[in-house]
């Protein structure tokens, strides 16, 4: 009973301090910290014979390249879900 107790107050300690970090950030901080990254490219199956493997263009799945470098540096970029 009493390492019960003892466990709780710790995991109890440990949230308020996490809590307290959570608050001194920044609203900036916060707004920065929701951006994802989505690459352009896409890891996929190639349909060719000599190619097993290939990156195809997320914002056109029939552009396809061998290289990944070489996908994502001449892929249309992909429009954005949200303004």
């Amino acid at each position: 009973m009493k390492s019960s107790h003892t466990s709780l107050i710790c995991i109890l300690m440990l949230s308020l301090v996490a809590l307290h970090q959570c608050v001194r950030m920044k609203v900036k901080e916060i707004g920065r910290s929701n951006k994802i990254y989505i690459p352009p490219c896409f890891h996929d199956s190639c349909d060719h014979v000599l190619k097993k493997d290939c990156y195809c263009c997320g914002s056109k799945p029939d552009l396809c390249w061998e290289d990944q470098h070489y996908c994502n540096t001449h892929c249309p970029p992909l429009k954005p879900l949200i303004n």
